[in-house]
């Protein structure tokens, strides 16, 4: 009778591992550097641990969700949620809905992947910032090879919860590209506040290089309106990759966190692979606001992922 129910108990476990498949992955890093307006340092730069699980719905349907959380080890505040989502896959495309930060949009592809890690980067300094939404998201299935098209809505810009005040909403529509060498995307932006935004990005792999722009115009209120740039490049040299990143802002008025007229900034970064999952990292970059917050910056990286 024992070795019965161990039977069935290790068969339903295994109907249950064959309907659903679950994965634990993360990173760490602890790095040694100056931030601009800082003193050099020793301290934690990641540290997050992420849970994925997908199922099989059958008719070719699937359902998955993925959960973060960032654990930075001794220290106040080290623990807390990151991003957290929910979503259906099908022959309709792809429904997907969460709590999650929304990135930049023009550093995936403009900067290309240039291993530039520094404390402070430059969304939200030169180029615009990311930020926490409520977040709903569809991607058609590919409308010809390598294209699909993308509706976004973002609510609670910045507190995501369930009932928050919707102090800034958005609507995206766009599109994105991959193919061979080429990756591009484009969307345009309508804010509840009278704001609207388009963005462009692109990257090219040359095999010996890859290259990546991203340009954004925004049509703000209180007279700010102008564009943005980021341009990168990454050269792969065995176990070295060593690349470049530019980022511009030639906004008038207010523009992205306080300064006044054009922002530029540099950087430069070194990945060195011990092996697949373990790499040290060095980069150093400069920027220039005309506000606070101008100089330059550097951090040497251990990181280990799994």
């Amino acid at each position: 009778m024992k070795k019965t129910l161990i039977a069935v108990a290790a068969a339903a476990l295994s109907m249950g591992a064959m309907a659903q498949n679950v994965t634990l992955s993360g990173k760490f890093a602890v790095g040694y550097g100056k931030s601009i307006g800082g003193q050099s340092n020793l301290g934690v730069t990641d540290g997050d641990v992420r849970f994925t699980a997908s199922e099989d719905l059958g008719g070719g349907m699937k359902a998955s969700t993925s959960m973060e959380v960032r654990v930075r080890g001794r220290g106040t505040g080290v623990v807390d949620g990151r991003n957290a989502t929910i979503g259906l896959s099908g022959g309709f495309g792809s429904i997907t809905l969460g709590a999650v930060e929304a990135g930049n949009g023009i550093i995936g592809l403009g900067f290309a992947g240039a291993p530039v890690a520094l404390h402070t980067g430059y969304d939200g300094a030169i180029l615009s910032g990311a930020a926490n939404v409520d977040w709903f998201n569809y991607t058609s299935p590919a409308l010809v090879p390598g294209l699909t098209a993308k509706f976004e809505r973002v609510d609670s810009i910045g507190t995501p919860t369930l009932g928050a005040t919707k102090v800034v909403s958005a609507n995206i529509l766009g599109g994105n590209y991959s193919a061979g060498a080429i990756a591009a995307a484009v969307d345009y932006t309508d804010f509840s506040n009278g704001r609207t935004r388009v963005r462009l990005s692109g990257s090219y792999n040359l095999g010996i290089a890859t290259l990546g722009l991203g340009w954004e115009d925004n049509k703000k209120t209180a007279n700010s309106n102008g564009t943005q740039t980021a341009f990168g490049v990454t050269v792969p040299l065995g176990a070295v990759t060593a690349g470049l990143i530019y980022a511009r802002n030639q906004e008038t008025g207010l523009g992205a966190a306080g300064q006044v007229g054009t922002s530029q900034g540099w950087g430069i970064g070194m990945n060195y692979a011990l092996s697949k999952r373990t790499a040290v990292n060095a980069s150093y970059g400069d920027r220039t606001r005309g506000v606070a917050g101008d100089g330059a910056q550097y951090r040497l990286r251990v990181m280990h992922s799994f």
